[in-house]
């Protein structure tokens, strides 16, 4: 078959090949441009401090002592006197402690009712006066939205109850 005899239609059809050059030049463009983006990111990313890390040694050394302890003296110790009930001393001072003195204020020259329990409804044990001096026995207890402390007078110790801290400060020993 000649090429006059062929129909126009499938002449075209038959010389559509493409060249192997033309493939060629778009692949080397593709890896040009695939190069190029990767050269921009690495050179404008932002350069972040290489983590480094140290070593930390710890150096256990025994105890040596010349001799083993023996539980004999420690049982001694133990039951040679039974612990006394001792009040700690005022450990923070400028707050109420156990053991701690502390003085009427904020009454508005009101006494202070002291209760027989932690509570706004209990019964009113003593009234003491304003900028009189007390010794904290026991607390601290929250109750009806108040925190709560156990006062005794220097003086006579059935002058005692429960007082709401807001009227309270802590003071020197009288």
């Amino acid at each position: 078959m000649n090429d006059d005899t062929v129909p126009v239609g499938r002449r075209r059809a038959r010389d559509a090949s493409i060249p192997i050059w033309a493939l060629a030049f778009v692949a080397m463009l593709f890896v040009v441009t695939c190069l190029s983006l990767w050269a921009y990111i690495a050179v404008s990313r932002p350069t972040v401090p290489l983590a480094t890390s140290s070593a930390v040694f710890i150096v256990i050394t025994p105890i040596t002592s010349p001799e083993a302890p023996t539980l004999d003296p420690l049982l001694a110790t133990l039951t040679a006197a039974p612990p006394t009930a001792t009040v700690p001393p005022n450990v923070n001072p400028g707050f109420i402690n156990l053991g701690s003195f502390v003085q009427v204020v904020r009454t508005d020259g009101d006494p202070l009712k002291l209760r027989q329990a932690p509570s706004l409804t209990a019964e009113v044990n003593y009234l003491a006066l304003p900028n009189e001096v007390l010794k904290v026995e026991n607390g601290p207890t929250i109750a009806d939205g108040f925190t709560w402390w156990f006062l005794v007078d220097l003086t006579n110790d059935t002058r005692n109850g429960w007082a709401v801290e807001n009227y309270l400060q802590a003071t020197t020993a009288p």
